[in-house]
C-alpha cells in the first residue's frame, strides 16, 4: 500500500556554534539550525471503506509494517445521553461492561487478554470538556476498541464481541465500582484543577448535559437497571464510524466482522443536537474560595470556534505562538521569564459539542494578580501586535513538523481519516494541510486572535484562598464566589 511520501523536510539536520542570536521576545537562542524554505509535503495513503450489514461504516487502513491489528467502534452513547438528574449512567455502564459477561467475570476477561497480549476497552465518551481540546467527537459516543497481534486477532475479537453482545453487569462488582467512585469523587473536591474545569464547563455551556458530570449524589441513585437500560438503548449498531488499521487487507476485515457482529442489531439512535452559543459578552471573574489554599489556579476562557471554522488552521497557527508547547510565548514568558508556575499553555477545544478557546495555570498565592496581569498582557499582544517573521515561521515549522512525524503511525493516519470523516472535510483535506498552514500570514494570525482570543470579555475562572485573593480579583472584571 501506499507510504505518506515526503517530498522535502523542513528542518535540516545538525547544528553550529556562533555568538547568540537575539531572537523573538523572550528567547535567546545560542545555536541555529540550517532551515529550508520548501514545504514539507506528504500524501496519505487511502483508506478502504465498506459499509456492514447491521449499518456500521467501516473504514480500513491496511499496514503491515509491523503484525498488528487494531479495531475501535464508535456507539451513541455518552454522558450527553445521561437520564435527567443521573450523570454518570454512561460513565458506570461503559466501567461494568467490562467486568463481566454471560460467561465470564472480571477476572476470567483480564486473563483470556492477557494470555494473548491483547487489549479490549470501552471509554465512556466523556471527552472534549476539558482545559485544553482538540478536534474530535467531544464526548458525542462512547468508543469499544480492541488491538492485538495478527495472529490472536481472531480471539481477541471474539473477546470484544463477548463484552459488547452479552455483559451481565454484576452486582456485586457495581457495589465495588460504586465504592472506588465514591472515593475518587470525594478526592476531586479537594483538586483545584478538578474544581476550575467543572466551573468552566459550568459557565461556558450552562443548563444541558456538557456540564454534566458523575456527583456523590448521582451515585447514590444510580441503580444495576439504570446500567442495563441505557445499554439496550444505546449500545447498538447506529450507522456509526467503525475503524480497523493494521496487518490485514480490507476483505479478512470485513468478512471477520461480519461473522463476529452478526448478531449486533439494532438503531439507528437520533443523534444529540446542542446550540452553539456565542462568545459571552461581558468578562467575568468566578471566584472558588479554598481557605488556606498556598495556590491559585486560573483559567482563562471564553466560547469559540467548532472544528469546521474556516478560522481553524489559522487558530492553530496563532495558538502555536501563543501558548502550544516550550517555544511559546506564555511558556517562555510567564514559566521562564517571570518564573510564576511550572506550566501554563493554551488551547482551543474545537469538536462537535465543545467550542471554547482556553489557558489554564496555577501560580503561588502571592503572585495571582502579577500572574494574571502579565497573562492577559499576554492576549492583548497576540491580538494588538504583529508577530515577528522569526516566531511566525518557527510556529509553522512546528506544527507542520509534528503533523508529518504523526504519520508515521498508521493508527495516527487512521484517525486522521475518521476525523475527516466525521467532519465533512475535503477527501484532499490532508494531503493540503502542510500548504494551508504554511500558507497562514501574521495578518491572519492577528485577525483570528481578536476574534478568539477573550480579552475585554474574558471569563476568569480562579480557585485559591478567598480572603487572600478576593479584592486583587476585582481589579480584572465584577466577582461572582462561587459555592
Amino acid at each position: 500500500m501506499r507510504k505518506p511520501i515526503v517530498l522535502c523536510v523542513i528542518f535540516a539536520a545538525g547544528l553550529w556554534a556562533q555568538e547568540p542570536d537575539a531572537g523573538f521576545r523572550g528567547m535567546v537562542r545560542l545555536n541555529r539550525a540550517p532551515v529550508s524554505n520548501e514545504v514539507l509535503k506528504v500524501k496519505l495513503p487511502r483508506p478502504v471503506e465498506r459499509q456492514l450489514s447491521n449499518g456500521i461504516k467501516l473504514v480500513i487502513l491496511e499496514s503491515h509494517r509491523a503484525p498488528t491489528v487494531s479495531l475501535s467502534i464508535s456507539i451513541p452513547s455518552s454522558h450527553l445521553r445521561d437520564p435527567e438528574g443521573l450523570p454518570g449512567v454512561a460513565e458506570a455502564t461503559a466501567a461494568l461492561m467490562m467486568l463481566g459477561t454471560t460467561t465470564r467475570n472480571a477476572r476470567q476477561i483480564s486473563e483470556a487478554l492477557g494470555d494473548i497480549g491483547a487489549t479490549v476497552s470501552i471509554s465512556a465518551g466523556g471527552g472534549g470538556g476539558g482545559r485544553g481540546g482538540g478536534a474530535g467527537g467531544g464526548g458525542g459516543s462512547a468508543t469499544i476498541s480492541v488491538s492485538s497481534l495478527t495472529e490472536n486477532f481472531d480471539q481477541a475479537l471474539a473477546i470484544l464481541t463477548d463484552v459488547l453482545l452479552h455483559p451481565s453487569f454484576p452486582a456485586d462488582e457495581f457495589e465495588r465500582w460504586r465504592t472506588r467512585q465514591r472515593s475518587t469523587l470525594e478526592q476531586s473536591r479537594t483538586s483545584p484543577a478538578s474544581l476550575s474545569i467543572e466551573q468552566l464547563m459550568n459557565v461556558l455551556y450552562p443548563g444541558d448535559a456538557r456540564h454534566s458530570r458523575l456527583t456523590l449524589e448521582s451515585l447514590n441513585k444510580i441503580t444495576r437497571e439504570n446500567l442495563m437500560e441505557h445499554y439496550k438503548r444505546y449500545y447498538v449498531p447506529s450507522g456509526d464510524l467503525a475503524g480497523v488499521v493494521g496487518d490485514i487487507n480490507p476483505r479478512d476485515a470485513v468478512a471477520k466482522l461480519e461473522k463476529a457482529l452478526s448478531g449486533w442489531k439494532g438503531g439507528p439512535v437520533e443523534a444529540v443536537t446542542l446550540p452553539v452559543n456565542p462568545p459571552i459578552a461581558e468578562k467575568k471573574v468566578w471566584l472558588i474560595s479554598r481557605p488556606g489554599s498556598v495556590q491559585t489556579d486560573l483559567v482563562l476562557a471564553n466560547r469559540a470556534i467548532d472544528r469546521n471554522s474556516p478560522d481553524y488552521i489559522a487558530c492553530m497557527v496563532m495558538n502555536q505562538v501563543l501558548g502550544s508547547g516550550p517555544a511559546a510565548r506564555l511558556f517562555r514568558i510567564i514559566r521562564e521569564e517571570k518564573g510564576y508556575t511550572y506550566g501554563v499553555s493554551s488551547s482551543f477545544a474545537a469538536t462537535r459539542y465543545t467550542q471554547h478557546f482556553s489557558s489554564s495555570m496555577s501560580v503561588r498565592t502571592e503572585v495571582t494578580e502579577a500572574a494574571l496581569a502579565d497573562l492577559l498582557k499576554e492576549f492583548h499582544e497576540i491580538r494588538d501586535v504583529t508577530v515577528p517573521k522569526d516566531e511566525l515561521d518557527g510556529a509553522k515549522r512546528t506544527l507542520v513538523a509534528s503533523f508529518a512525524l504523526g504519520l508515521e503511525n498508521p493508527a495516527g493516519v487512521l484517525q486522521r481519516w475518521l476525523q475527516q470523516r466525521e467532519f465533512g472535510l475535503p477527501e484532499d483535506y490532508w494531503d493540503s494541510y502542510t500548504d494551508k498552514i504554511m500558507a497562514v500570514t501574521a495578518e491572519d494570525v492577528q485577525r483570528v486572535a481578536k476574534k478568539y482570543v477573550p480579552y475585554d470579555n474574558v471569563q476568569i475562572i480562579a480557585v485559591g484562598d478567598g480572603a487572600k485573593i478576593r479584592e486583587l480579583l476585582k481589579k480584572f472584571g465584577p466577582v461572582e464566589e462561587v459555592n
